[in-house]
C-alpha cells in the first residue's frame, strides 16, 4: 500500500521531510522534485519516497507540496539543503516537469496523477 502524506507548505514542515529523511536514511528511497508553474509562479514539490515498511508492506511518501521557489528559476536555500540531504545520504534528486495541483479537482486526484509518473518512471513498483 502506497500513500502520500501531504506536509505543509511552511518553513517547520520542510524541516520535517529533512528529519524524515536524516532519522530514517536506511528508509529513504527517492529524493524527488516536482517543478511546475502554479498561478503565475514557479515552484516545486519536494518528495520523499521512502522504502515499504518490513511489516505490512505500507510505503509513505511524503512532500511538501509546491511550497518552495523551482531553483531552475530562482535559487533558494531549502532547495539547497534538501539537496545536501540527498548528497549526504549518496543519493541524487529525481526531476520530473508536472502539472499543478491546481489543474485536478481534488488533491487525491492529483495524488493519483503523481503515482502514475512515478510507476512510469519506475520510482514505484506496480
Amino acid at each position: 500500500m502506497k500513500k502520500f502524506i501531504q506536509l505543509g507548505e511552511g518553513l517547520s514542515d520542510f524541516y520535517e521531510l529533512l528529519e524524515l529523511a536524516n532519522q530514517m536514511p536506511q528508509r529513504v528511497n527517492s529524493f524527488v522534485s516536482l517543478p511546475t508553474e502554479k498561478n503565475g509562479y514557479h515552484v516545486t514539490s519536494l518528495v520523499l519516497i521512502m522504502q515499504p515498511a518490513r511489516q505490512g508492506e505500507f510505503q509513505p511518501i511524503y512532500v511538501c507540496l509546491e511550497g518552495i521557489p523551482d531553483p531552475n528559476h530562482k535559487p533558494n536555500q531549502r532547495f539547497d539543503l534538501f539537496k545536501e540531504t540527498a548528497d549526504r545520504l549518496n543519493k541524487r534528486i529525481i526531476e520530473l516537469q508536472i502539472k499543478p495541483s491546481t489543474d485536478f479537482y481534488e488533491t487525491e486526484l492529483y495524488f493519483q496523477y503523481v503515482m502514475g509518473i512515478f510507476q512510469m518512471n519506475r520510482l514505484l513498483k506496480i
